[in-house]
């Protein structure tokens, strides 16, 4: 039904944060402004910064929804270089010591107040969020963006714009899948190409507001040899009912090579608006070049002969179509 009541809470609330090298905006529009701006007289906006005196858990249960808007902050509070009281905040000359989300405490807090919240995760860097995925209905992540970053949360909570974004990082599940910080070997178990675990949400990942449906793959040649360039072609359907741009990703990988190969590296990807109903063909063109690994014996990068296998897919756990090429 028409929402007349929303609780906006949380730190970041009510904050636009610039990192030390950004310029001064000359104006700043926070996640509260921009609810306020997009609701106008309409509905009744509630605003707590914290739970101090129950005020976040009294909000988001006189609401029909809630909006919890929690992150880090990327200046760590204001404190001097080299300074940090949260453990999983970082910057410039402090390392992280956890990735887990203090503040997911009060996201607790209000989900059992108001199942229906939404998570605003503004953030420079990836969290361990298990009982957020599991237990909250929508999460949109956004890092800390510009001065219209409220007006741009509202045309994304309100279905005025599809969400389309893709994670560039891989969000483990626990700090303990991952490798020690000394140890520098992307192919022990780092990053999506070479980590074993299952992540909480992979490397390109991100939801629209619609379904997509992935069909006709095609490659321009059979095989490929150095310098040449394969079109792989496709054709991608907004089977929903909201326009929406599709974030359309090429993986490949080497089975059978003599050398260690990541299991599956992005080679390509296209971000494309398809309106409701329609159909676009895609095309992402693939250079022999990107298919080399470095050969220490000769000093130079080889195209080694073999299967190559590709995956097209909306993220790399995502893939909707499997082709294969030979490297000749």
């Amino acid at each position: 039904g028409e929402l007349k009541s929303i609780a906006v809470i949380g730190p970041l609330a009510h904050q636009v944060i610039s990192d030390w090298y950004a310029g001064t905006p000359p104006y700043a529009v926070s996640v509260l402004d921009g609810i306020r701006n997009a609701l106008g007289e309409g509905a009744e906006v509630l605003y707590a910064a914290s739970n101090k005196a129950d005020s976040a858990v009294i909000a988001a249960g006189r609401a029909d929804a809630a909006v919890v808007c929690v992150g880090n902050h990327p200046l760590s509070y204001g404190l001097g270089w080299g300074q940090n009281h949260v453990p999983s905040d970082g910057r410039e000359d402090v390392d992280r010591q956890a990735i887990s989300l203090e503040q997911e405490d009060l996201v607790r807090l209000v989900m059992a107040a108001n199942p229906n919240t939404v998570l605003v995760l503004v953030s420079s860097f990836p969290y361990a969020i298990p009982w957020s995925k599991e237990h909250v209905p929508s999460i949109l992540h956004i890092t800390h963006s510009s001065q219209e970053m409220g007006n741009g949360v509202a045309d994304i909570l309100f279905g005025k714009e599809s969400p389309a974004g893709r994670l560039v990082q891989t969000w483990t599940a626990s700090i303990e899948q991952l490798p020690p910080i000394l140890d520098y070997d992307i192919r022990n178990g780092r990053t999506y190409m070479y980590d074993p675990h299952e992540p909480l949400f992979p490397f390109g990942h991100g939801l629209t507001y619609t379904t997509f449906e992935y069909r006709d793959l095609e490659t321009s040649q059979e095989s490929i040899r150095t310098g040449e360039v394969v079109d792989i072609s496709l054709t991608v359907e907004n089977t929903g009912s909201v326009d929406s741009d599709e974030v359309v990703q090429l993986y490949v990988s080497h089975p059978g090579s003599k050398v260690q190969r990541p299991q599956k590296a992005l080679k390509g990807f296209l971000r494309i608006h398809i309106p409701a109903g329609e159909s676009r063909k895609v095309t992402i063109p693939l250079e022999a070049e990107e298919l080399c690994y470095w050969e220490e014996k000769e000093h130079d990068f080889v195209l080694e002969r073999g299967p190559v296998n590709l995956e097209i897919g909306a993220s790399s756990a995502d893939i909707r179509l499997k082709g294969n090429l030979r490297a000749e």
